[in-house]
């Protein structure tokens, strides 16, 4: 058992809070986890966790060696990316959740980055709602909106920009608004996701904000269910540019108040840590970082 492997497992469990959490991540036993910890006690002579059978705090200790603890990992990968190991070493699994509109955004993109890395693999975890990194066992998720939990370390992409969609044969049977308050006369078609809300705000230079709520009788909190029913002309929706931009422009939908501005939403990719990740992750995570271009288009 090497002085390495015990802070990495050391970090993870200050971040997790769990030794069986940090278990199921990382593959290892339980015990081995714990002996992990008992080793690095040992070490230094101080007690890391106090623990009970209900919970596990970190001590005073723990927190006192926990920024050395990252400083260490850092430095070993400083070191493995100076000899020019990292290309060469990327394998193994990274769970990544996304939401279903930007998962089959990055299904058709994965093929550069596994043909580079034929000994990594990724598995997409597709939802549209918030979950919980370790209970689910991701290495990587994407959030989009505000971050409030304060164990995520979060890198932002970017921003995602929206745009207010309907079908060709909805407008020739309903009209084509105008104005944001024309929407008030249509069925809006709301989509719930994290924090996101059902009222849509919209500003013009030279007028006041001007706010709509998206009342319908259809709301869904997946966006492609949203996205099909407006093709299916049940009403108006509100989606991100880049899910809808080649309905748009095929004509099977149609770009509506294109000279109104919409909030654009936060854009992240987050972990639970250590901020050293994986190689594998890392991986990911840079690829992410290349592809995120189209969420900033306009």
């Amino acid at each position: 058992m090497d002085l390495l492997s015990a802070l990495h497992s050391f970090v993870r469990v200050a971040a997790t809070g769990s030794f069986s959490a940090v278990s199921r991540e990382t593959g290892a036993s339980q015990p081995t986890i714990s002996r992990h910890i008992a080793l690095l006690e040992a070490h230094y002579g101080a007690t890391l966790f106090a623990r009970t059978t209900r919970s596990l705090m970190m001590t005073e200790d723990g927190r006192s060696l926990l920024p050395h603890a990252y400083e260490v990992l850092e430095i070993l990968e400083t070191a493995e990316t100076a000899l020019g190991r990292r290309r060469a070493s990327v394998s193994g699994l990274v769970r990544l959740g996304v939401t279903t509109a930007f998962g089959l955004y990055l299904t058709s993109r994965l093929s550069s980055l596994l043909e580079e890395h034929p000994d990594l693999s990724v598995e997409l975890v597709m939802r549209d709602g918030f979950g919980d990194l370790v209970e689910e066992g991701l290495d990587l998720a994407i959030r989009i909106g505000s971050i409030a939990e304060g164990s995520l370390i979060a890198r932002r992409l970017g921003s995602v920009h929206r745009c207010v969609i309907a079908s060709s044969d909805y407008l020739a049977r309903r009209g084509t608004p105008a104005h944001p308050r024309d929407l008030l006369n249509h069925p809006c078609i709301a989509y719930s996701y994290g924090g996101t809300r059902h009222d849509w705000q919209f500003t013009r230079k030279g007028e006041s904000e001007t706010t709509v709520a998206a009342n319908g009788p259809f709301r869904a909190n997946s966006s492609e269910a949203v996205l099909q029913a407006v093709r299916a002309g049940l009403g108006i929706g509100m989606l991100p540019t880049f899910q809808v931009e080649e309905d748009i422009a095929a004509g099977r939908l149609v770009h509506l108040l294109p000279e109104w501005t919409i909030p654009e939403l936060p854009f992240y990719a987050v972990h639970t840590g250590p901020r050293t990740l994986p190689l594998r992750t890392r991986t990911v995570l840079d690829f992410l970082i290349e592809i995120s271009d189209v969420l900033r288009q306009g």
